[in-house]
């Protein structure tokens, strides 16, 4: 049975645009191969970090995704999220 999630992925400051709608399109394209609905994207914007650095970068790009899956495909993204060099951090959260 799917549930609602939220992922909170904070995004190398340094990736421009282009790069960045590459990286959040492929990144939709494997949560929808996997099974996974209504895939909402928001881009929360730079912001800075308060007062510590996360790979030697001091703000990231915060993109909050919303979407509906099983638990079993949102094992199969954040596997994929650990070894992208363009995600600093990332945190799931079951809504609801």
């Amino acid at each position: 049975m799917p549930r609602a999630y939220e992922t909170m992925l904070i995004v190398r400051p340094d990736v421009s645009d282009e790069p960045l709608e590459q990286l959040l399109s492929s990144q939709e394209a494997l949560l929808r191969e996997n099974g996974v609905t209504q895939v909402e994207i928001t881009n929360r914007g730079k912001r800075r970090f308060a007062g510590f650095e996360m790979k030697k970068f001091k703000e990231g790009l915060y993109i909050q995704v919303n979407y509906e899956a099983e638990p079993s495909a949102v094992a199969a993204w954040e596997k994929n999220l650990r070894i992208n060099e363009s995600v600093l951090r990332y945190m799931t959260l079951r809504v609801g």
